[in-house]
């Protein structure tokens, strides 16, 4: 893979490697303001740097949870601490599942965007010219395969390419935290497989945490270090499942992988009790509204 030049990252002092915030959730919950109840007793811990994916049945809050972390909403009880580190970094960016790729933008504009709004501070006054941010730019889409097409616009490129660079025009600030909120499901299989390897070498080349929602039990298990399988609303953790694939994999040949196979069967196991449990719990609200 292609590695950024020296001047992409400060690193942590004592690793020596830019590690990322910390995010930790403390008997966390919270009610919409319609009153309904999305959270109720979370606990999380996720250390700098490392990936974590977030399944549950539908409408169990999981996005919820994205909005919490990026303070798009305020929690009503416990403490959500997120403790940055030392590379003095842009905080926080996130990919959402809706195309934010901005049409009238080529591709190389699209991901230069961020620092469209960074002149005469931020970038420069940590010491980066114009050229070393262009080689910035350069070498972040050769890390998606996308040389060749820097001058090209959106509606050039395929759902797969148009994905890449909404994932560039993220993480083109280094930020410290990656929310991403399920932005590969409108993808085909093979171009989905492909974009997941590009993601999982940007965000252990850059040291940064990243925390994905997803649907998809395959996606989470080739992308994280951790699953945590959520109950039905209001939503809690059910089980938390280590990945053992370590840092350097092959997702086009992981799937194949009689490990794999078994912690995708576990993992389905307790999402297929979770679902369950879901369609319980809307089955005793029915009745119960149906009563009264």
């Amino acid at each position: 893979m292609t590695h950024l030049s020296e001047f992409s990252t400060r690193p942590d002092s004592e690793t020596g490697r830019a590690a990322g915030a910390s995010i930790e959730f403390r008997n966390v919950g919270y009610r919409y303001p319609s009153g309904l109840h999305a959270i109720d007793g979370l606990d999380l811990s996720i250390a700098g740097g490392q990936s974590i994916g977030i399944v549950g049945p539908s409408g169990c809050g999981k996005s919820t949870v994205l909005s919490l972390i990026a303070g798009l909403r305020e929690a009503q009880a416990g403490d959500i601490l997120v403790r940055p580190d030392q590379s003095g970094r842009h905080l926080l960016s996130m990919v959402f599942q809706k195309d934010t790729v901005l049409p009238w933008l080529t591709v190389e504009q699209n991901v230069k965007l961020h620092y469209s709004f960074k002149k005469g501070s931020g970038e420069r006054r940590r010491g980066l010219s114009r050229r070393a941010i262009d080689q910035r730019i350069r070498e972040l889409i050769a890390m998606v395969h996308l040389e060749g097409f820097e001058k090209a616009y959106p509606y050039q490129l395929s759902g797969g390419m148009r994905r890449r660079v909404a994932v560039l025009t993220s993480v083109a600030a280094f930020p410290q935290i990656l929310l991403l909120d399920e932005p590969f499901s409108a993808i085909d299989e093979p171009s989905r497989v492909a974009i997941h390897q590009d993601v999982f070498d940007i965000v252990r080349e850059l040291g940064i945490t990243t925390v994905l929602v997803t649907h998809d039990l395959a996606e989470a298990a080739s992308m994280c270090d951790q699953v945590y399988i959520m109950g039905p609303r209001p939503t809690s953790v059910f089980s938390k499942h280590e990945i053992p694939f370590g840092p350097e994999r092959d997702m086009m040949t992981l799937r194949e992988s009689a490990d794999f196979l078994d912690l995708y069967s576990r993992l389905w196991r307790d999402l297929h009790l979770q679902i369950d449990a879901s369609h319980e719990s809307e089955s005793t609200r029915d009745d119960a509204e149906g009563s009264h």
